[in-house]
């Protein structure tokens, strides 16, 4: 119904933007006449819930349910049908800034490893496009590179042209593929390694968040890992979709405050 995105600034605490996007959705929500029955936050393992609670706490008499972003995924996952019954399952999740894995138990939902890097991401893929481009003369910023990147997930080529000098260059599906297959080589070691760690091989991974829409991303990691990969339904959405599910269950059954 709505979205934004709210970039931190240096320095600042997760909280500050988390209170941004929040005013901003709710008020689009009064823009459209609807009325917000309850906000739901989804962090990544490692942050600390207790900043965006307080931040919350302070600005709003509306309560904040704070969810971890692998339970909201695998339970949005769940609702869909994608997420096996038994095993384990990997979710790969390409965001702007980097890469989340994690190896959790389809039924309990128990993270079994969890790793974090920023050598594959939507950023990155944009300056490998960047750097391609500009081999053949052609200059772009990164805004132009990501929309390049997005309309090759519905085309098989797009022509780009420099801003500056008017000179144009062809960038196709292929391309694209030859620059993200060393960095998706990289995050299929770091599964292997995972997978080891937890002593369990996952039997599917779900490619999640804005990067998953590169369309040779699913092919390179079924070759790498032998093993199948799916893609989530509008995989930028599954977090906040499976936080939706969450908080509406608790609104279901009373909890205080909401």
């Amino acid at each position: 119904m709505a979205r934004c995105d709210v970039r931190r600034r240096p320095g600042a605490d997760v909280g500050e933007p988390v209170m941004s996007a929040i005013r901003t959705l709710r008020a689009a929500a009064v823009d459209q006449g609807d009325l917000v029955g309850a906000t739901a936050v989804t962090l990544r393992t490692g942050i600390d819930p207790f900043v965006v609670e307080n931040a919350t706490a302070t600005t709003t008499r509306q309560h904040v349910r704070v969810f971890t972003e692998t339970s909201a995924q695998l339970r949005y996952l769940r609702f869909t049908g994608l997420l096996p019954r038994t095993g384990t399952v990997a979710l790969y999740d390409v965001g702007s800034s980097g890469l989340s894995l994690c190896v959790a138990d389809s039924a309990s939902g128990e993270v079994l490893a969890s790793r974090r890097s920023a050598v594959v991401g939507g950023d990155q893929f944009d300056r490998l496009l960047q750097d391609h481009v500009a081999g053949n003369g052609i200059r772009l910023d990164l805004a132009v590179c990501r929309d390049v990147k997005e309309r090759l997930a519905a085309e098989r080529l797009t022509t780009v042209a420099d801003p500056d000098t008017g000179a144009c260059t062809v960038v196709t599906n292929n391309d694209l593929a030859a620059l993200v297959r060393p960095v998706v080589a990289h995050s299929a070691s770091l599964l292997r390694t995972m997978a080891t760690q937890s002593r369990t091989a996952p039997s599917l991974v779900v490619l999640l968040g804005g990067g998953a829409g590169v369309p040779s991303l699913q092919a390179e990691l079924e070759s790498a890992l032998r093993i199948p990969v799916a893609a989530a339904p509008e995989p930028a959405a599954v977090s906040a979709r499976g936080a939706v599910i969450l908080a509406a269950a608790d609104s279901a059954v009373g909890t205080r405050g909401w």
